[in-house]
Protein backbone atom coordinates (compact mmCIF):
# COMPACT_ATOMS: atom_id res chain seq x y z
CA UNK A 1 0.00 0.00 0.00
CA UNK A 2 1.22 3.45 -0.81
CA UNK A 3 0.38 6.77 1.15
CA UNK A 4 1.67 10.05 0.65
CA UNK A 5 3.20 12.15 4.08
CA UNK A 6 3.73 15.52 3.91
CA UNK A 7 3.84 15.58 0.01
CA UNK A 8 6.00 12.36 -0.64
CA UNK A 9 4.80 8.89 -1.51
CA UNK A 10 5.46 6.11 1.12
CA UNK A 11 5.11 2.47 0.80
CA UNK A 12 4.14 0.26 3.59
CA UNK A 13 7.53 -1.70 4.76
CA UNK A 14 7.57 -5.66 4.26
CA UNK A 15 8.87 -8.07 6.78
CA UNK A 16 12.62 -8.11 4.47
CA UNK A 17 12.51 -4.18 5.09
CA UNK A 18 12.04 -4.11 8.79
CA UNK A 19 14.54 -6.58 8.95
CA UNK A 20 17.20 -4.63 7.53
CA UNK A 21 16.58 -1.38 9.36
CA UNK A 22 15.51 -3.06 12.81
CA UNK A 23 18.37 -3.19 14.67
CA UNK A 24 19.79 0.36 13.43
CA UNK A 25 15.89 1.74 14.56
CA UNK A 26 16.55 -0.18 18.23
CA UNK A 27 19.88 1.74 18.36
CA UNK A 28 18.24 4.68 17.61
CA UNK A 29 19.97 5.11 14.63
CA UNK A 30 17.19 5.89 11.90
CA UNK A 31 15.38 9.04 11.21
CA UNK A 32 12.23 9.17 12.93
CA UNK A 33 10.03 8.45 9.86
CA UNK A 34 11.68 4.97 9.42
CA UNK A 35 11.59 4.41 13.24
CA UNK A 36 7.61 5.24 13.18
CA UNK A 37 7.55 2.88 9.44
CA UNK A 38 8.92 0.11 11.65
CA UNK A 39 6.76 0.16 14.44
CA UNK A 40 3.56 0.67 12.83
CA UNK A 41 4.78 -2.84 10.17
CA UNK A 42 5.44 -4.31 13.77
CA UNK A 43 2.08 -3.28 15.32
CA UNK A 44 0.07 -5.00 11.98
CA UNK A 45 2.43 -7.61 11.69
CA UNK A 46 2.72 -10.59 14.52
CA UNK A 47 5.71 -12.18 13.48
CA UNK A 48 7.76 -9.00 13.25
CA UNK A 49 6.33 -7.64 16.55
CA UNK A 50 7.26 -10.49 18.36
CA UNK A 51 10.81 -10.24 16.79
CA UNK A 52 10.79 -6.58 17.62
CA UNK A 53 9.91 -7.68 21.29
CA UNK A 54 12.74 -10.52 21.30
CA UNK A 55 15.18 -7.62 20.40
CA UNK A 56 14.79 -5.17 22.68
CA UNK A 57 14.37 -7.94 25.56
CA UNK A 58 18.18 -9.20 24.17
CA UNK A 59 18.90 -5.28 23.92
CA UNK A 60 17.57 -4.45 27.73
CA UNK A 61 19.47 -7.91 29.02
CA UNK A 62 22.61 -6.62 27.32
CA UNK A 63 22.21 -3.14 28.47
CA UNK A 64 21.74 -4.59 32.32
CA UNK A 65 25.02 -6.66 31.48
CA UNK A 66 22.80 -9.81 31.85
CA UNK A 67 22.67 -13.44 29.84
CA UNK A 68 19.54 -12.96 27.26
CA UNK A 69 17.26 -15.50 27.49
CA UNK A 70 18.28 -18.48 25.46
CA UNK A 71 14.42 -18.77 23.85
CA UNK A 72 14.85 -15.57 22.64
CA UNK A 73 18.16 -16.07 21.18
CA UNK A 74 17.32 -19.08 20.15
CA UNK A 75 14.32 -17.09 18.31
CA UNK A 76 16.45 -14.29 16.40
CA UNK A 77 18.50 -17.33 15.16
CA UNK A 78 15.86 -18.91 13.32
CA UNK A 79 14.09 -15.91 11.69
CA UNK A 80 17.71 -14.92 10.78
CA UNK A 81 18.08 -17.91 9.45
CA UNK A 82 14.49 -17.87 7.55
CA UNK A 83 15.23 -14.35 6.07
CA UNK A 84 18.81 -16.56 4.70
CA UNK A 85 17.25 -18.82 2.98
CA UNK A 86 13.79 -17.54 2.01
CA UNK A 87 13.36 -15.99 -1.34
CA UNK A 88 11.60 -12.23 -1.16
CA UNK A 89 8.13 -13.89 -2.39
CA UNK A 90 8.68 -17.03 0.07
CA UNK A 91 9.84 -14.68 3.00
CA UNK A 92 6.72 -12.59 2.39
CA UNK A 93 4.20 -15.41 1.95
CA UNK A 94 5.35 -16.51 5.30
CA UNK A 95 4.69 -13.51 6.86
CA UNK A 96 1.24 -13.41 5.69
CA UNK A 97 0.85 -17.05 6.63
CA UNK A 98 1.93 -15.44 10.05
CA UNK A 99 -0.22 -12.92 10.00
CA UNK A 100 2.15 -10.12 8.90
CA UNK A 101 1.86 -7.71 6.07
Amino acid sequence: MIGRRGGVAHRRMTCRDVARVLQACLDGETDEVTARRVAAHGEDCRRCGLEITVYREIKNSLARQEVPDETATARLRAFAATLLTAKPAEADDEAARLGGT
